[in-house]
């Protein structure tokens, strides 16, 4: 099996690493990502959209908990909606040394030329310094060392999203509290997922059927008969699909060698979600509704998998 090195939508990870590289921490972000644990699982929203992660967690959830499995504590801070931007404290950390920052609306990030096409999406990023009314970043969507103005980075950390509680979210200073070795690592992260599964289970969105194997099974039917709009398909092939071929990929290397089946089954459901994608992106619909019934197989064997364990 080849590993994949590419772009994708991994900001959350990938800022998370930026900020761990600032004390000399080399984190793959592909690690962090995994076992941080958000995406594992599969949901439907009440709005009958499909994601491929855990609807009781979230990308905030995962970076903190991530870091914490790998022996590392960082100041976490977030603010009530409708307060003004800590901008005072944002200086104050930025003193310190880069702050990332997140969830931000990725249609209010002007220094992106596509900005006006990724209003709603969610995004995080790594703040460096800040020059009189702007603030200097790394923005792992492929924009190093940009600048933003102060109006237009509230404009986009203000911005609510359902899975994230409160505004103007931001992490700084880490530092390393432990170091567990591999085996530690591991049995932290499978603690975690199993616990993260469970939780999903017992949401009320696994009561309606709109979870795991359930959730996309009902999306396949969908498909089958063309009955999604352009901006649901958009949203498979540009992003839920493409970014679940990269994570289920991950997970079937960070499974390699502590659990084998699983490996398996994670590379095979990397596999299904790129053909799916594939196929959507042609709009053949009986064939990517072939494959997302294949890939509910398989997801429903990952789940059973992981509770036996």
């Amino acid at each position: 099996m080849s590993n994949y090195i590419g772009n994708g939508a991994y900001c959350y990870a990938n800022s998370a690493s930026m900020l761990l590289s600032s004390i000399g921490e080399k984190i793959d972000p592909g690690l962090l990502e995994t076992i941080g644990g958000f995406s594992l699982g599969a949901f439907r929203t009440q709005e009958n959209m499909l994601f491929f992660d855990n609807c009781t967690s979230s990308p905030d959830l995962a970076i903190s908990k991530a870091m914490s499995i790998l022996g590392f504590s960082v100041r976490e801070s977030v603010q009530a909606r409708g307060t003004e931007m800590p901008v005072d404290e944002l200086r104050e950390a930025l003193k310190q040394g880069p702050v990332m920052m997140g969830p931000l609306d990725m249609g209010k990030l002007v220094y992106n030329p596509n900005s006006p096409n990724l209003g709603g999406s969610d995004h995080y990023v790594v703040a460096l310094n800040m020059r009189g009314d702007e603030v200097c970043l790394h923005d792992p969507a492929g924009f190093p060392n940009v600048f933003l103005t102060l109006d237009k980075l509230e404009e986009a950390w203000k911005s609510e999203f359902p899975w994230s509680s409160g505004v103007y979210r931001r992490w700084w200073s880490p530092e390393r509290i432990e170091h567990p070795d591999l085996e530690e690592i591991n049995r932290r992260a499978f603690t975690w997922f199993k616990s993260t599964l469970t939780e999903q289970t017992h949401d009320i969105a696994a009561q309606e059927g709109r979870t795991g194997a359930s959730a996309i099974l009902h999306k396949a039917e969908q498909v089958r008969t063309g009955a999604i709009d352009d901006n649901e398909w958009a949203h498979y092939v540009y992003f839920a699909l493409p970014v679940g071929a990269r994570r289920a990929h991950d997970y079937g290397l960070f499974f390699k060698t502590i659990h084998p089946d699983l490996s398996a089954l994670k590379y095979a459901q990397s596999r299904q979600f790129g053909e799916c994608q594939s196929r959507l992106v042609s709009r053949n619909w009986e064939a990517a509704a072939t494959i997302m019934v294949a890939l509910a197989e398989t997801e429903a064997m990952i789940e059973a998998a992981m509770k036996m364990e």
